[in-house]
């Protein structure tokens, strides 16, 4: 009876902690200073001027709006010339631009030149408006093709060469914008 007031008496210490540590935690304040502080002298000040109302509300606006030139307005000539001046700069960055992330079809993966060779030569053949990239890195040749902006034209492509060559895969690279424009021209066609 001893072993079991003692099992029992354990349970339920330890539920009751378990219990306790399953509480909402509540904590205490030990200053109740509210903080309080003059930001007025930052503070931007705006001079506030109260909206004239006529009292007649369907009147013709030319009647009661004497004709003035305003002289605060911008000429439009001097802001033709910035917005000029602006999309030229944007135009000379952009010419800047060579090469984007687009993709390419990898045709070829192995350790033999023969077959890589054999694969850039059915590019030159097959599709002409295609240009292949062959790359070495000890032992392994990489034969890619194309130049594509747009994961669906690659697609098209891939569809035609996986005949040929069925492990070829769309790759993301480094692509030539001119060569881009060319091949998506050629593809239009």
């Amino acid at each position: 009876m001893r072993l079991f007031n003692k099992v029992l008496l354990a349970i339920t210490l330890l539920g009751n902690i378990f219990l306790a540590g399953c509480a909402k935690k509540t904590y205490l304040r030990s200053s109740t200073n509210i903080h309080s502080e003059d930001l007025s002298s930052v503070r931007p000040r705006y001079d506030y001027e109260a909206p004239v109302i006529s009292g007649t509300f369907l009147t013709n606006e030319k009647e009661n709006k004497p004709e003035t030139n305003d002289t605060k307005r911008d000429n439009p000539d001097a802001v033709n010339k910035q917005l000029d001046k602006a999309l030229a700069a944007l135009a000379d960055q952009n010419k800047s631009i060579k090469y984007i992330s687009g993709f390419r079809i990898q045709l070829y993966v192995g350790n033999v030149r023969q077959q890589a060779d054999d694969a850039k030569s059915y590019i030159y053949r097959q599709f002409p408006e295609l240009v292949p990239y062959i790359s070495y890195s000890q032992p392994t040749y990489r034969v890619k093709a194309g130049d594509f902006m747009y994961r669906a034209d690659a697609q098209s492509y891939l569809e035609q060469i996986k005949d040929i060559f069925p492990s070829a895969v769309i790759l993301t690279d480094r692509v030539d914008i001119k060569k881009s424009f060319v091949l998506n021209s050629a593809y239009d066609n």
